[in-house]
C-alpha cells in the first residue's frame, strides 16, 4: 500500500512538473506553425498578378505574424519598411496588413496627389484614433467633427493661411523674437535667474570664460520656440499662470507613438505612465482656460490668474467660440484645443531645431545664409563709445519678416531640405467610391494602372519619396541647392517647393503651411544672426540621427553645444 501511494504520488508530481513544459512547448509549436503558415499563404497571395495593361488590384505584401501582420515593422521604422517592400514587391501600390486591417499603400507621387485632391477620399479614422488615445477625446468631439466638419476643422485650415492671420502672425513672431532672442541664453548660474526655456537645457558655465556656456541644444531650442508660440497662440496670461504646461507637452510628445497605438497606462512600459499623467494635467489646464475664456468673452471677470485674455490669437478665439456654440463642455473642448495646439507647436519646434543644427554643421552654408539674410535680419550691439555708458548694451534684433521670406532663397531652401530629411509624415484616407490610379511618366518608365475599391483605407508614406534616389541625388546628403533654380528670363533665384512632392497632413491642416514656414524661418534666422553654436570641442556641430515620432522626427540624442553671442 505504501509502495502504491509512493508510486502514485510520484506519477502525479511528474505530471504536475511536466505540464508547464508541455504547455509552453505546445504553445511555441502552435505559434511557430501559425507564423510559418501565415507566411506561406500570404506569400502565395502576393504572387498573384494581373496580366496585360488593364487596371490591376494591389497585391498583399507577405507577413509572418497573424493579426499583428506588418504592425511592428511599421511602427519601428515605417520609411525603411515601405522602402524594402517597394523593392521586393516591385510595385507602386501594394497592400499591408496591420492589426487585423488591410491598407492600400501608395508610393507614387502622382498617384498620391490624385488621392489627396480627390473628393471621394476622406480622412481616415486614424486621426480620430490620435484624438482618442493621445489627447483624451471620449467621442463627443469626434462625432461633432464627423457631423459638422466645416464648423470645426475646415475653419482652422483656412484661417492659418489667409489674411489677416498670416500677416498678424508674422508681426507677432517678429515682436517676440525682438524681445526674447537676446535672452536665448542668459549666462546665469541660478535657475531662478534663468529664463523658462533655459531651465531644462542643463546650462553649464565656464569659470575662465563667462561669455560662453554649454547647453542641451534640442531642449533649449524646443523650449524657446514653445514658450514664444504659446504666448502667440494662447496669450501671456496663460503662460504665466501655467508654467508647467510646456513640460507636460514635451512628456506627451515623447510618448506620442506608444499612446497612439493604444498601450494602456496599466502596462509597465517606460514613459507611457508619465505620458498619461501629463495628458491628464494638460486636459485640466485646457478646461480651466476654456471656462475662463467663456467668462471673459461674456464680460465677466474670469479670475485674477487669467484676467487679461485679449492677446489670445484669433485662431483660438474663433475655435473656442465655435465649441461653445456647439454646446461642448469644458472637458470635451479640452481635447480639441490641446490637439490643435500640439499640432502647430510640435512640428515647428522640432523642425526649427533640425534647421538650425544643419546650418551650424556646415560653416560655408552658415556664412552664405548670414550674408543672404543680413539686409533683412540684423543683430545689433552698440559699443560703450556709441552709448556713452560704462557697460555694454544688450544686443537687439531688427527683422523684416516679409522681405526675408521674399528675398532669401537659400534660407528657405534649407528649410525645405530639412523637411525632406527629417519629416517623414504619413497621410491616411478612406475611399468613398472606387478610384483608378495611373502613374505619371515622371514616376515610371512603364506607367501602371491600379484600381482601388470603395471602403478601402489608403496609407501614403511621404518619407519614401523624400528619400528616393530616383528623385533626389544623394538623398542622405543635406543639399539646399537642390531646391533652388533661376527664374525664367533672368538670374533671380527662386525656390521650388514643388520638388518636395505632396506633404503629409497634420491633424488639422497640411504640415507645410504659412504658419509653420513663417515660424520656423523666423526663429532660424534670429538664432543664426544673434548666436554662434559649436560642439563642446569648438568644432562644427554634428547632426544626430532620426528617432521615429509622429510627423517630424526627434533626434536620437540631445546635442551638447557651446553657445556664445555672435555680436
Amino acid at each position: 500500500m505504501d509502495v502504491y501511494e509512493s508510486s502514485s504520488g510520484s506519477l502525479i508530481q511528474t505530471v504536475r512538473d511536466g505540464m508547464p513544459a508541455l504547455t509552453w512547448t505546445t504553445f511555441l509549436a502552435v505559434l511557430v506553425f501559425s507564423c510559418v503558415a501565415t507566411r506561406v499563404i500570404t506569400g502565395l497571395q502576393s504572387h498573384q498578378r494581373t496580366s496585360g495593361t488593364e487596371a490591376r488590384r494591389a497585391q498583399l505584401a507577405p507577413y509572418w505574424i497573424p493579426w499583428i501582420g506588418h504592425g511592428a515593422s511599421f511602427l519601428w521604422d515605417h520609411v525603411s519598411f515601405f522602402e524594402s517592400l517597394r523593392e521586393t514587391m516591385k510595385e507602386s501600390v501594394f497592400r499591408v496588413y496591420i492589426r487585423g486591417e488591410i491598407h492600400d499603400t501608395v508610393l507614387s507621387p502622382s498617384m498620391i496627389k490624385t488621392i489627396m485632391s480627390s473628393p471621394d477620399a476622406s480622412k481616415a479614422p486614424v486621426l480620430d484614433q490620435a484624438l482618442q488615445n493621445v489627447f483624451g477625446d471620449r467621442g463627443l468631439l469626434r462625432n461633432l467633427r464627423a457631423n459638422r466638419d466645416h464648423e470645426i476643422s475646415d475653419d482652422v485650415a483656412s484661417l492659418i493661411d489667409r489674411e489677416p492671420f498670416a500677416t498678424e502672425h508674422s508681426e507677432a513672431i517678429t515682436k517676440f523674437l525682438k524681445r526674447n532672442i537676446a535672452s536665448l541664453v542668459t549666462f546665469c548660474r541660478s535657475p531662478v535667474d534663468q529664463t523658462p526655456w533655459e531651465r531644462d537645457s542643463q546650462v553649464k558655465l565656464f569659470e575662465d570664460d563667462q561669455s560662453v556656456c554649454l547647453v542641451d541644444l534640442y531642449s533649449l531650442i524646443r523650449s524657446f520656440v514653445g514658450h514664444n508660440i504659446t504666448q502667440l497662440l494662447i496669450g501671456e496670461s496663460f503662460v504665466e499662470s501655467f508654467q508647467g504646461f510646456l513640460t507636460y507637452i514635451w512628456t506627451l510628445d515623447d510618448n506620442f507613438v506608444p499612446m497612439f497605438v493604444g498601450i494602456p497606462r496599466s502596462v509597465p512600459t517606460p514613459g507611457v505612465s508619465s505620458g498619461f499623467a501629463a495628458r491628464d494635467n494638460l486636459l485640466h489646464i485646457m478646461s480651466v482656460f476654456y471656462r475662463a475664456f467663456n467668462a471673459w468673452d461674456d464680460g465677466i471677470d474670469p479670475g485674477i490668474e487669467l484676467r487679461d485674455l485679449e492677446d489670445v490669437s484669433e485662431l483660438f478665439k474663433q475655435r473656442m467660440r465655435t465649441f461653445r456654440k456647439l454646446g461642448l463642455s469644458p472637458g470635451a473642448s479640452a481635447a480639441g484645443n490641446l490637439s490643435l495646439y500640439w499640432d502647430l507647436l510640435g512640428h515647428s519646434a522640432r523642425m526649427t531645431f533640425w534647421n538650425v543644427v544643419h546650418i551650424f554643421a556646415d560653416s560655408e552654408l552658415l556664412k552664405e545664409i548670414r550674408k543672404e539674410i543680413s539686409p533683412y535680419v540684423k543683430a545689433i550691439r552698440l559699443t560703450r563709445r556709441e552709448t556713452g555708458f560704462p557697460m555694454d548694451e544688450p544686443p537687439t534684433l531688427d527683422m523684416d519678416m516679409e522681405k526675408m521670406l521674399q528675398f532669401c532663397p537659400l534660407l528657405k531652401a534649407s528649410y525645405y531640405e530639412t523637411i525632406r530629411l527629417h519629416s517623414a509624415g504619413i497621410s491616411f484616407r478612406k475611399l468613398e467610391s472606387d478610384i483608378t490610379l495611373t502613374e505619371s511618366t515622371a514616376d515610371a518608365v512603364e506607367p501602371r494602372t491600379y484600381k482601388l475599391r470603395k471602403g478601402e483605407k489608403v496609407i501614403m508614406p511621404h518619407g519614401v519619396f523624400q528619400n528616393d534616389p530616383n528623385h533626389f541625388s544623394n538623398p542622405d546628403q543635406f543639399d539646399p541647392l537642390r531646391f533652388i533654380g533661376a527664374e525664367s528670363g533672368n538670374s533671380h533665384k527662386v525656390v521650388n517647393a514643388e520638388a518636395l512632392g505632396p506633404m503629409a497632413d497634420g491633424l488639422y491642416a497640411s504640415k507645410h503651411n504659412s504658419f509653420t514656414e513663417r515660424t520656423i524661418l523666423g526663429f532660424t534666422a534670429a538664432i543664426v544672426s544673434m548666436w554662434d553654436l559649436t560642439s563642446p570641442d569648438g568644432k562644427s556641430i554634428t547632426v544626430p540621427g532620426n528617432r521615429t515620432t509622429w510627423g517630424a522626427f526627434s533626434p536620437t540624442n540631445n546635442v551638447r553645444a557651446k553657445v556664445r553671442m555672435a555680436v
